[in-house]
């Protein structure tokens, strides 16, 4: 017998994303639509989180994962003077599409919450030494 005829056998199992991953996934997706800035997991992001009001769900995304469902609640800041229907709708429909896409599960639900809509600060110009 050569080797070339050799089927390996067949290897089973499940492979499990964590809830963590699933968020990850989708705050990095939202954050590829147009009009929507993130707030963000850095110790400053989640000091500025906790004085928006409802701040301890200020983490950018959460996710329940299911055996290969998952439903995703995010938290964003939208541009000023974005349209918030519409960049909310944009952001679902990207961030179900993407989550499906690396994760291969369906997404049965994405809750967007509107946490802030700040408005353009001045531009930054850097100063050259």
């Amino acid at each position: 017998m050569e080797m070339d005829d050799v089927t390996p056998p067949a290897v089973g199992g499940d492979t499990v994303i964590a809830a963590r991953a699933v968020a990850s996934i989708a705050r990095r997706a939202a954050g590829e639509v147009e009009g929507v800035e993130l707030v963000s997991r850095s110790g400053l992001g989640r000091f500025l989180a906790g004085l928006l009001p409802g701040g301890g769900h200020g983490a950018g995304a959460s996710a329940e994962v299911g055996r290969g469902s998952t439903s995703l609640t995010l938290h964003l800041s939208l541009r000023w003077p974005s349209p918030v229907g519409q960049v909310a709708e944009s952001a679902r429909r990207h961030v179900q599409s993407r989550v499906s896409e690396l994760t291969g599960y369906s997404v049965t639900e994405v809750d967007i919450v509107v946490d802030a809509l700040p408005a353009p600060g001045p531009a930054r110009t850097r100063r050259v030494s």
